[in-house]
């Protein structure tokens, strides 16, 4: 039962399952798009009630993930919400997933990241064994390890983080002829990461940025046996190296070089193993089991994927980088000259399936009077008015990495109540390695918009600390970053890490009111100095629309 407001009265309330138009499994390769229909008769509906619900699995090696940033919400590209009869658009929110990977890192508490992590599949363990998505298994620690974690299937409830489908006010679909709520999920190497991030694997083998490295050297094309020269005698053959943490590595994550090592291998079974790189790289094989040596290393056993009687063809010296390549992962690699368990290893590509989809509704029952008031409004001329928050995103590539650079923000929202503007790296848009999500801070030092004639602020603020070797929050941008976030009805609770989930917001108006952005120019000026990646922004108007229905035809502007 829901409580009216203003009475003393409770308004009957029942869940409603609402399937998709295709009854089907979705996923990021194949069937990425989602339709509803949520019919007229049901009558309205409280958004707050309502939750989208799904069973969501992984598969493929290393780990997969979505963003630890929004959890199961980066999956999710974009959404557009229409009336029953398709005619008239009342909400559309492109890169839903890069907006809700922002404001999330601000909002929450502990205990709010707790019901995310339950309810929204956030996870942010980077301990191998400690996933909300795998099963524990895999310790090369403390024994020998053939097999994988286990993928576990969970049961997501999760809100759309919508105008209309988590406002305050019931929605009354009897007025629009029901609705209809289209949903994209976003390409799977923008939306998901390896669970050890890009610990030992490269995009290809022209660098070693994230490699691992050999502890012991490998003598590929000399030696007095053919054991020394890995030279293989037959399909079954098993080879080993002992690899370890990079020796300029000051991070952490890197495999441990000590006594007591913790599992956090980024290898998988069935990886292809590289070895060294550009000219020089080689194919070690499919990994087919982890263990350790005698100082507690990683040793990794493979099968050489070469033809028999082939040695590996060169040396490689101790300190060599080793990894996997992304793309092997991505879509799978096809391997031959091993068994056929690690063929079939090798050619499992990274995907996630998304399964018994469904829309819960709370239907609300108002009463006789309410619905006939509204009743008599739509029939007037004046017409039945409701009015929602929400979002309009605007895309800007920048061709200049340094200097200052001006980027213009077409928003024509004549009642807009911030902007949010979020630097990305192009380079990692499509990059399981690496956190697409991320707002980058890389060379900027400051920044200032300009509406009409008007500088606002009135002077440019600093981001210069965001730039030392140890990143410092400056306070200006803070300030203006919270009231922007506070207008847009965001609750503020974490600035811990600000440079990590780093982003420009400025608010347009004061105390809750709105900003007319039609009449004016809207622009962002921001300097770079140093930088060393090309950026897009995406900005966020956060803005007031409003619904109207008046004689059987439904408007939204």
């Amino acid at each position: 039962m829901l409580k009216q407001q203003g009475s003393g009265n409770y308004i009957p309330t029942k869940s409603v399952q609402i399937k998709p138009e295709a009854q089907v499994d979705y996923d990021p390769k194949g069937q990425n798009q989602v339709r509803f229909l949520f019919p007229q008769y049901l009558g309205f509906f409280d958004p707050k009630e309502s939750k989208l619900n799904f069973n969501i699995k992984f598969s493929g090696r290393g780990r997969p993930q979505p963003s630890t940033r929004s959890g199961v919400h980066s999956l999710w590209r974009d959404f557009r919400i229409q009336d029953g009869s398709s005619k008239a658009n009342l909400e559309e929110v492109q890169d839903y997933n890069v907006l809700t990977s922002q404001w999330w890192g601000y909002t929450q508490n502990d205990s709010i990241a707790h019901k995310r992590t339950m309810f929204e599949g956030q996870s942010q363990d980077p301990g191998v064994g400690d996933s909300v998505y795998y099963a524990s298994g895999g310790d090369w620690s403390s024994s020998a390890v053939s097999s994988d974690p286990v993928a576990k299937t969970l049961q997501i409830s999760m809100p759309l983080y919508s105008g209309i489908m988590s406002g305050s006010k019931v929605f009354p679909l009897v007025a629009t002829q029901g609705l209809r709520l289209q949903m994209t999920l976003d390409n799977i190497s923008r939306s998901c990461v390896f669970q050890t991030g890009s610990l030992g694997v490269n995009v290809d083998s022209s660098a070693a940025d994230q490699a691992v490295e050999l502890k012991v050297a490998i003598l590929g094309a000399t030696g007095a046996d053919a054991a020394a020269k890995m030279e293989k005698t037959a399909v079954g053959d098993v080879f080993t190296c002992t690899i370890r943490q990079p020796s300029d590595s000051s991070s952490g994550l890197g495999v441990n070089r000590n006594a007591t090592p913790f599992n956090n291998n980024p290898f998988s079974i069935g990886d292809r193993l590289m070895v060294g790189t550009g000219a020089d790289v080689k194919s070690l094989g499919v990994i087919t089991k982890f263990d350790k040596d005698g100082d507690n290393d990683l040793e990794i056993s493979f099968c050489p994927d070469r033809a028999n009687g082939d040695a590996l063809g060169k040396d490689f010296a101790v300190g060599s980088a080793v990894y996997v390549l992304q793309n092997d992962r991505l879509n799978g690699v096809s391997v031959s000259n091993v068994p056929q368990a690690q063929i079939d290893a090798a050619a499992v590509a990274v995907n996630c399936v998304l399964s018994n989809m469904e829309y819960v509704l709370g239907v609300v029952s108002p009463p006789t009077s309410y619905v006939e008031s509204m009743i008599n409004q739509m029939q007037s001329s004046k017409g039945l008015a409701l009015d929602y928050k929400t979002y309009s995103t605007y895309r800007v590539n920048l061709n200049a990495i340094n200097g200052l650079t001006n980027q213009l923000i077409p928003a024509t929202a004549m009642r807009a109540y911030s902007v949010l503007s979020v630097p990305l790296a192009q380079s990692e848009q499509l990059n399981l390695r690496d956190d697409s999500f991320q707002g980058q801070t890389d060379g900027c030092q400051n920044y200032q918009y300009s509406l009409g004639s008007s500088l606002i602020p009135d002077r440019p603020i600093s981001l210069t600390r965001y730039n030392n070797l140890h990143p410092h929050t400056e306070a200006l941008h803070l300030l203006e970053l919270e009231k922007a976030f506070t207008n847009c009805g965001f609750g503020v609770r974490d600035l811990q890490r600000v440079p990590k989930k780093f982003l420009i917001g400025r608010a347009m108006s004061r105390y809750g009111q709105v900003s007319d952005l039609n009449s004016r120019d809207l622009s962002l000026r921001v300097e770079y100095v140093g930088a060393t990646k090309q950026k897009m922004f995406n900005h966020y108007v956060c803005h007031l629309r409003r619904m109207v229905v008046s004689n059987g035809n439904v408007s939204a502007m």
